[in-house]
């Protein structure tokens, strides 16, 4: 959602295989994916393309928007096939839930305290776990 962070990480990957063999060689675009992903890149997805997006936390009410943009652009690149195959989508961000046509999500960890909800999960497993010992 940040455009240098992209653009960083573009020029990046770009030159760390750019010293690769050509048989290992990897193209890399970079696009916002709350805003123009679906317009500009679900043309190029082929088998075995991977594709990386940051998630903003919708548990928050100013990133609830965002976040849904995102999961609607990264559920419609995932689903387009090539040669009967999707691309492998991954996820990552502060929010745990896996959405359901990516193949990775990667839960960043957070130094903010736990949402009432999250609480309250947590210490319904720890009963349900202790309950399940006994």
């Amino acid at each position: 959602d940040v455009p240098w962070v992209a653009q960083c990480v573009e020029n990046f990957a770009s030159k760390l295989f750019a010293c690769s063999y050509s048989a290992t060689a990897v193209t890399v675009f970079s696009a916002n994916p709350a805003d123009h992903l679906v317009h500009r890149m679900t043309h190029r997805i082929v088998r075995g393309t991977l594709l990386a997006c940051g998630r903003p936390d919708g548990r928050l009410v100013g990133l609830t928007s965002a976040e849904q943009s995102v999961c609607l652009a990264v559920n419609q690149a995932s689903s387009i096939q090539s040669l009967g195959e999707t691309c492998e989508s991954l996820t990552i961000g502060h929010n745990p839930y896996k959405l359901p046509l990516t193949a990775h999500h990667v839960c960043l960890k957070t130094s903010r305290p736990q949402y009432l909800c999250e609480y309250l999960l947590a210490s319904n497993r720890e009963k349900e776990s202790v309950a399940s010992q006994s």
